[in-house]
């Protein structure tokens, strides 16, 4: 029984959409941080992010990502409560593909 519920909830949770990563992306984050260059803004660039590095070479996976976006920090803010979780899965899957 347990595990049926848990496969019933595995199917129904959502799919992270880089697509709409993107478009929250652009409309969030893109005024700090470019993605499709290396150029640095007020924060760094995520292009090469898909290729575990960014342009500072600080190593990155999805629950780094997810953690800065959380939790903000070195001029960064605080995202925890401004986004739903599933903006937040959104943007991760996205900024991965950079």
């Amino acid at each position: 029984m347990r595990f049926s519920i848990l496969l019933t909830a595995c199917a129904l949770a959502r799919a992270a959409d880089p697509s709409a990563g993107k478009a929250l992306f652009e409309a969030k984050c893109g005024v700090c941080h470019a993605s499709e260059s290396s150029e640095r803004r007020i924060g760094p660039a995520l292009k090469g992010v898909k290729d575990g590095t960014l342009p500072s070479h600080k190593n990155t996976s999805h629950d780094a990502i997810l953690q800065k976006i959380d939790d903000g920090g070195g001029g960064m803010p605080v995202f925890r409560e401004l986004l739903t979780k599933e903006q937040k899965e959104d943007i991760v899957a996205y900024v991965l593909t950079l």
